[in-house]
Parts: C-alpha cells; structure tokens; sequence
C-alpha cells in the first residue's frame, strides 16, 4: 500500500464519527423523491404507449429512499423493444427535461450479475396504473423503507453502500477474468480472429473502467456528497478518490491511481476513435496489465469498506 493511503488510527476514527454523524442526520427527501416518482411515470406512459413496452421497472438509487439525493441516476428497465425501438426511446428520454439524469436500460442486454440485481431489487411500474400515494412502490422492500432510528439509519446506509460496491466488483471480476481468456485465445486461434478477439478486448477494457467508475459515484454520492461536474468530472472523480476527507479515509492508493488514470486515458481513445485506428499493441498491453490493476483497486477498496465498519469501541 502506498504511503499516501495510510492513515492513523486516530485519524480513521474520526473519519467514521464523521461519517456516522452524517448518515445518522440523513433525511428522506420527500419532496424530492416525489419528482423523481413523477418522472418515472411518464417515462413510463412514453415507453408502454409509444414504443410497446411489456413491462417497465426502476432499479437502483430510486428502490433506496434513504439513500437517493438530487446527484442520484434514476435507473430504469423496459422489457420487450428491440435494440432499435430502444435507441429511439432513449434519444427521446433523454430530450426530456426531467433534471435528473435517466439511465434507461433494454433487459434483455442486461447479463450476469447486473441482471440479477435489477430482477431481485426493481419496482415494476404497471401500464396506467398511478398510485395515489408513491409511498407504496416500496412495499416490495423487506426493510423499513424510512427508519426513524438513528442507528438504524447508520446501518442501512453502511450496508447498503458496502452491498453494491461488492456488487460492482463482482462483475468486475467477471469482465478481468473474460480478458484473461481472450488473451489466451489470441494464441491458438487464427489470425482472421484476431481484430475480432482484441476489439472485443478493448470493449471490455472500457467496461472495467465503467464498474470502477460507477463505485466511485457511488461513493461520491453517498459519502462525499460531491460528484464533480463539467468536462473533466472523469479525471476529477479518480482524483478525489485519492484525497482523505472528513467522512472518510482515500478511496485509492497513488498507485492504484496511476495504474487507473493510464486505463481511463485508453477509454477515452476506445470511445472517440475508430475500432480499426485502434493500435492493438497498447490494447493488449492493457490487457496484460488489467489483473494485477484490478488487484491493485481490490486490496484499496478491500481496506475502505473495512474502514466504514461501525464499532462504538472505536469511535
């Protein structure tokens, strides 16, 4: 571990008191939640009337009222579009001007754990059906969905954000591991295959970018209760999360840090050029070095979520 990420005992204290005080202050945004509902509505009304949905849900922030603020991404699901009747939707989505920023997802590409995270925590929003009191879209939650209990508060919020950053890392884990294979494949197959094979490599590169990214936001939000905005907020949000604040002890390492900024910089090329102006060269070196990086942010991350255990002797 770089030096930079250690902190004192003393110092990691205060950190959580800091952030329990925060968590235990939490309020739900009525107010707030209550616009989001009324998006989801007519995103809703649009997806079933407009473009044949067969079913929508919201996952995500939204299902979470104690955690859900105005930086939040309101995370729908349709079920039943084609690819195409999905990129149409989404255009039209996102010509709305709702204020919050909509992450509307087609189901059927969803795989793996991502999938069966949204199956097992979405609230499915029926055709026409608008309750009087958006309260009651949470019922579905085994929990109480607006605890007045300060502890309670504390706890719910730590293990919630604990739950989804091992969430995200686990479908990291499964991204590393398919370039690993593809790797391998290079090898034995022929060389026709191999512009296929390190494009489907670079792809994944990015996408192992993307779950990092979303941990961050995460944290961002919920315990920073900053997400930076404008051109750079990519390569500011990696460098907050090297930074100690009061709530919290650095997220990264430096050196988990440099290994990511080099990763973040190949995503931006993957993103704003052509696959065949892609040098293959850096691709696969990238690929080559995606393990012992994603070891790297494990070990970083590993040591946060421990930090945010909440122990009375210790605070």
């Amino acid at each position: 571990m770089s030096k930079s990420n250690q902190i004192t005992p003393e110092e990691l204290a205060s950190c959580r008191e800091q952030l329990e005080h925060r968590w235990k202050s939490r309020k739900v945004d009525e107010t707030l939640l209550e616009r989001a509902w009324q998006v989801v509505y007519e995103i809703t009304e649009l997806l079933y009337n407009e473009f044949g949905a067969t079913q929508v849900a919201v996952f995500g922030s939204l299902t979470e009222p104690i955690g859900f603020t105005k930086l939040s991404d309101i995370d729908i699901a349709v079920w039943g579009i084609s690819d195409d009747t999905h990129s149409k939707a989404y255009d039209k989505v996102m010509d709305m001007n709702t204020g919050f920023k909509i992450d509307l997802i087609n189901f059927a590409t969803m795989k793996g754990f991502f999938r069966e995270r949204a199956q097992q925590h979405a609230i499915e929003i029926k055709k026409d059906v608008h309750p009087t009191f958006w309260k009651a879209q949470y019922e579905h939650l085994n929990r109480q969905v607006f605890p007045i209990v300060e502890e309670e508060i504390f706890e719910i919020s730590r293990k919630k954000l604990t739950q989804r950053i091992n969430d995200e890392c686990t479908k990291i884990e499964s991204t590393v591991q398919g370039i690993q294979k593809a790797l391998e494949d290079i090898e034995v197959l022929p060389d026709a295959a191999r512009e296929y094979i390190e494009e489907s490599i670079a792809n994944r590169l990015t996408d192992v970018y993307n779950g990092i990214e979303r941990i961050f936001e995460r944290i961002a939000n919920e315990v920073d209760e900053h997400l930076p905005r404008g051109s750079r907020w990519h390569k500011n949000l990696l460098k907050q999360m090297t930074n100690q604040r009061p709530e919290r002890q650095p997220v990264i390492s430096q050196d988990t840090f440099l290994l990511l900024e080099a990763l973040l910089e190949y995503r931006h090329k993957v993103d704003n050029i052509y696959a065949v102006e892609l040098i293959y060269e850096i691709t696969v070196e990238h690929a080559k070095n995606v393990e012992n990086l994603f070891r790297s942010f494990s070990d970083d991350l590993n040591q946060f979520t421990e930090s945010l255990v909440h122990s009375k002797k210790e605070i």
